[in-house]
């Protein structure tokens, strides 16, 4: 059946359609009042909102289908939630300046407590977040006061606890000891207040137990709240303060269409997000932040002008002179980002043009090779969207030849990771016409084509398939390409420091009797360096392996 003729069949009732390409993957989902009369609309070229967007659905959908629901609220929901889920090609997405961190509580009898850069469907997120720095400290903060785990270890067995039971930081539920409501009211919930703004029970709680310990002498103990106190107060207000802790809301700055998110939880700013979006709407952008999206609703939402939306809380005008001051800060924040983000697609349209690309290079992929003396060969790819970096993108390669070269280190390179992964728009590599070479040929290999350029470092000099260039020292496009070069670099380098120090402490532990594959690996997982071993006590070691003898001979070896 074709699609037209599908769509005349479709009721006169309100519901979700559905696009499919030719792998039945989502290209497009979208909401109707009447469905007959949405779909029929696909394919009337001399309706006057007939676009090359909706041309392009209809010549690469190969499949279309319709879900009918009760009413236009109903349909609301379902298109979010097959947008969240699926991600389809032509829907307008909500892009991030920045990839930005959440607090993820996982979905399990003994939740875990773990920090991510992407949603999923499974457990509950808090965020996003603006500095990860910030939620690491903080997830340290209330970790050492309500102990809960953040480990990927399965619960359904028990096992002994690890060091952080030892060090006061978790409950220890994969001993089996510990009912999962008592963990949950203990550990979790408390958790999730913190979170949702309330700080002042935890400032109360580890005030008291300062004061406790304090109170019986026990002045090392009560020191340890004191300075966990002081830590607490300084991971909030790093981030900003508002004058009433009881402020819980979201303020949205709009400057055409890039979009500034303040984000206040218990009087604190926890937030400055930025994000672009193919509209100027501000109904777009509540729907796809906060339905789309799944980010939590606080109790009111600052916008420069009242918008009607089906949620039990506020969307609106500031209320106050404070609200209107933070309005303030979020227009202008949204202008600086659609500011820089301008300076970026102008710096890429220029990337075009000097170096001869083929196409627009919103897509970077950058390699660098690490190894020593042709040991534990690793390579490095660094992913920049945009201009910007997509860490959660980057991914590091090892390969089990002892080989000193790097052109055959790289075509290997490229053959595994784009013999599985999409091209992108540009591959930059470290290094010259050499390095260059070896991509294209590998690229040829497996009958692909790409843009490559290279950086030479000796002199900074750019390389092409077309030759070489000399830019300026402060030129943008120059300092791009060293920027991407670092990181890869940076990337690589970092990889390869954890598996010489993982190298070195294998080797010694080699060399201990006693020591067999199962107490490497567990003194492996509980300290990862021979450092850490070395500054670690006789007790501590010997409650990994389980026997003190055999800690005090790996002390007196290291």
């Amino acid at each position: 059946m074709d699609l037209l003729h599908k769509a005349r069949l479709a009721p006169l009732l309100p519901g979700v359609y559905i696009f499919y390409g030719k792998n039945k993957e989502y290209i497009y989902v979208g909401k109707a009042k009447r469905l007959r009369n949405r779909l029929l609309s696909y394919f009337n070229r001399s309706n006057g909102k007939y676009s090359k967007k909706i041309q392009a659905i209809v010549n690469e959908a190969e499949e279309l289908d319709y879900i009918v629901v009760s009413n236009e609220r109903e349909a609301l929901l379902l298109e979010a939630n097959l947008i969240f889920n699926h991600k389809p090609k032509y829907n307008v997405m909500l892009k991030d300046a920045e990839f930005y961190p959440y607090i993820k509580i996982t979905k399990e009898l003994f939740p875990a407590v773990q920090i991510v850069r992407r949603r999923s469907t499974g457990g509950e997120y808090f965020g996003p977040y603006t500095d990860v720095k910030f939620v690491k400290d903080l997830i340290d903060c209330l970790q050492q006061v309500y102990q809960f785990r953040t480990c990927r270890r399965d619960m359904s067995k028990s096992t002994k606890p690890c060091m952080e039971f030892y060090m006061h930081r978790c409950a220890a539920p994969c001993t089996g000891d510990l009912e999962p409501d008592s963990y949950i009211n203990s550990s979790i919930q408390p958790l999730r207040r913190v979170l949702n703004g309330d700080i002042s029970e935890t400032l109360d709680l580890i005030k008291e137990k300062m004061k406790k310990h304090a109170k019986m002498m026990d002045f090392e103990n009560a020191a340890k709240y004191r300075d966990l106190l002081v830590k607490f107060e300084n991971v909030m207000q790093r981030q900003g303060v508002v004058l009433e802790q009881w402020r819980n809301l979201d303020v949205i700055g709009r400057f055409k269409n890039s979009y500034a998110v303040l984000r206040i939880r218990g009087g604190h700013v926890v937030g400055k997000l930025s994000y672009e979006l193919d509209s100027t709407k501000l109904e777009d952008f509540i729907f796809h932040y906060y339905m789309v999206g799944k980010n939590e609703l606080p109790e009111a939402v600052i916008l420069e002008r009242n918008i009607n939306f089906d949620a039990e809380i506020y969307f609106g005008r500031p209320r106050d002179k404070l609200e209107e001051e933070l309005l303030h800060k979020a227009r202008e924040n949204a202008k600086n980002q659609a500011y820089t983000s301008g300076l970026r697609k102008d710096l890429l349209n220029k990337m075009v043009k000097v170096l001869n690309l083929n196409r627009y290079p919103m897509k970077i992929e950058g390699f660098d090779v690490s190894h020593l003396h042709g040991k534990l060969t690793v390579a490095s790819v660094v992913v920049f969207f945009d201009g910007l970096p997509r860490k959660n993108e980057y991914r590091h390669y090892r390969f089990n030849s002892d080989r000193i070269d790097d052109f055959l280190t790289l075509k290997e390179l490229v053959k595994r990771r784009y013999s599985k992964h999409e091209l992108p728009d540009m591959i930059f590599v470290d290094g010259g016409t050499g390095q260059i070479n070896a991509v294209v040929e590998a690229l040829m290999e497996i009958g692909k084509e790409c843009d490559v350029v290279g950086l030479a470092k000796q002199n900074e000099i750019v390389c092409t398939r077309f030759g070489e260039l000399i830019l300026p020292f402060d030129s943008p496009i120059l300092r791009t390409l060293v920027r991407i070069r670092d990181e890869a670099h940076r990337f690589a380098n970092s990889f390869h420091r954890k598996l010489r120090r993982k190298s070195a402490l294998n080797s010694i532990l080699d060399e201990i009797p006693g020591i067999g594959p199962k107490r490497k690996k567990k003194l492996i997982e509980a300290f990862g360096s021979v450092k850490n071993i070395r500054s670690a006590t006789l007790q501590e070691i010997a409650e990994v392996l389980g026997s003190r003898k055999l800690a005090a001979e790996i002390l007196s070896r290291l």
